[in-house]
């Protein structure tokens, strides 16, 4: 897969996280207009979801500005900050929890690695639709560090759109809202690695990317 990417994939990343943020912005919006239609006693009650999601919509900028925005690329410099930003991205979501080690030294991930991983973690909760855990790390195989993202959960599946969208062959013009999270990640593991290894089936979602 080449790793260019064009201007209708920006695009359609653009739409991927107009939706990711919709919901919370909603919210904001629905508290809002509690405010000015309810008695003083509902107050703390509005205020509190209005809270709730602005620090969700918050989470999720952050989140997404670092896995697609060119920021991700070298600032991420230690697994510590990958931790922070997924536990920030499903703190409330209650199908989902993260585990990424919580020692690691600042510079200890290469340039690049940092992003590959937050994407990877995305890609592995897109895989399991009724959520699961989800671990991450990066070891030593066969002498060489390798980005490994494992999702575990019932019914893990890698849907077909996707499977389309992370294939060498795969065409600009077929990745759609839909899939173009999963070829932004392969994209990025051919530019990082060499190329994204899946592994889907049963209760497990593993993925691969030797960096």
């Amino acid at each position: 897969m080449k790793p260019n990417v064009d201007r209708r994939i920006a695009e359609l990343l653009c739409s991927r996280i107009c939706h990711e943020l919709v919901a919370g912005i909603a919210a904001i919006n629905n508290g809002v207009e509690l405010i000015s239609e309810i008695d003083a006693s509902m107050f703390d009650e509005a205020m509190g979801l209005i809270g709730g999601s602005a620090k969700q919509a918050s989470a999720r900028v952050q989140y997404y500005r670092m896995a697609y925005g060119f920021a991700g690329h070298d600032a991420l410099q230690s697994m510590m900050a990958v931790r922070e930003l997924a536990e920030g991205l499903v703190e409330s979501e209650e199908r989902f929890d993260v585990s990424l080690p919580d020692t690691a030294a600042a510079g200890d991930l290469k340039p690049g690695s940092g992003k590959l991983i937050l994407n990877l973690i995305v890609f592995a909760m897109d895989c399991l639709p009724r959520g699961g855990r989800i671990t991450a790390d990066v070891h030593m195989v066969d002498g060489r560090p390798c980005v490994i993202v494992m999702g575990e959960g019932d019914e893990a599946r890698l849907s077909d759109r996707c499977a389309a969208a992370i294939a060498p062959d795969v065409a600009q013009e077929d990745v759609t809202a839909l899939n173009v999270h999963a070829y932004f990640t392969a994209a990025l593991a051919a530019e990082l690695g060499d190329g994204l290894v899946s592994d889907v089936s049963g209760t497990t979602a593993t993925l691969r990317v030797p960096v």
